[in-house]
């Protein structure tokens, strides 16, 4: 049997690259250009063959960044990799490569090399994680709904599982809706929260500390019996914070603390008051009413 040894043209392997593709030589003409590069960029071939790659599409590449990271890889002999490019082209807009440049042995002249030079177009994929990031951050403002219901005192109900993601999230905006309102109470209700997990709960004792830091008092509502088993196991404990057992108490709790006197309507008074009237069919109501602040709180 005879050996047999089969020359192939560099070329046509990097004609069959799906990525727009260029080949470079010292003076930073272009040798090559592939299919997907005339395509993507909308020149010919007899637009950019033995032309400066600055020059070519109008000086679409004429970008001192573009020089910086192409000159360093002939002066220095390096390989270049996931440099990112955003950059207005004329025929295709706004588009953002990630670009890849290395050496290789010119065909033909062992003694000479050669740029070659690769582009990922990551336009789309990078609108795609925007429009992600975007969503997500709709979703987690959604579910920090953190509402004021009196002077100096906010609500913040705990809904779904309290990730790190989501709970620093929730931090920042419990802190500034804090300095914003000059809130001195934050009401965390836990009503809705069946299970927590240690992160969740870890999560939570590190939205206490921050409120406690801006000088704010924490009260805890609708703890379930299993998630303060949960607390317990864990070791958590909540420090000099105040718990209530209902969402309802826990407001009370907040408004006397403010100096507020909460009264039935239906008190002793009230009801002597009812009984002399002529409407003696009326009937004390249970809501309550608040009196002014009878102390500094």
């Amino acid at each position: 049997m005879s050996n047999r040894t089969t020359n192939v043209d560099p070329f046509e392997i990097i004609q069959t690259v799906d990525e727009p593709l260029f080949v470079l030589n010292e003076s930073y003409e272009i040798v090559f250009g592939n299919r997907a590069f005339d395509t993507t960029f909308g020149v010919g071939r007899a637009d950019i063959e033995g032309k400066s790659i600055y020059s070519i599409g109008g000086g679409m590449f004429d970008l001192p960044i573009m020089k910086e990271k192409l000159e360093q890889v002939f002066r220095e002999r390096k390989t270049i990799e996931s440099f990112e490019l955003d950059h207005v082209f004329p025929k295709v807009g706004r588009r953002t490569f990630t670009i890849n440049a290395s050496l290789m042995r010119r065909y033909g002249n062992a003694n000479s090399e050669q740029m070659v030079v690769r582009f990922i177009d990551i336009t789309e994929k990078l609108s795609a994680e925007r429009a992600i990031r975007q969503k997500t951050q709709e979703i987690l403002e959604l579910s920090t709904p953190i509402s004021k219901i009196w002077d100096e005192i906010l609500i913040l109900p705990l809904i779904g599982t309290l990730d790190t993601i989501r709970a620093d999230k929730m931090i920042a905006q419990l802190l500034d809706a804090i300095r914003r309102e000059s809130a001195r109470y934050i009401i965390m209700d836990g009503t809705a929260v069946q299970s927590m997990d240690e992160t969740g709960a870890r999560n939570i004792i590190k939205a206490t500390v921050a409120i406690k830091l801006l000088g704010a008092h924490v009260i805890m509502t609708g703890i379930k019996p299993e998630v303060a088993m949960t607390m317990v196991q864990l070791g958590i404990e909540l420090r000099d914070i105040e718990t209530r057992a209902t969402l309802q108490e826990g407001v009370q709790y907040a408004l006397e603390s403010r100096g507020y006197l909460i009264m039935h309507k239906g008190s002793i008074r009230e009801e002597q008051q009812i009984s002399n009237s002529r409407d003696s069919d009326r009937q004390p109501k249970s809501t309550l009413r608040l009196i002014s602040p009878y102390r500094e709180p």
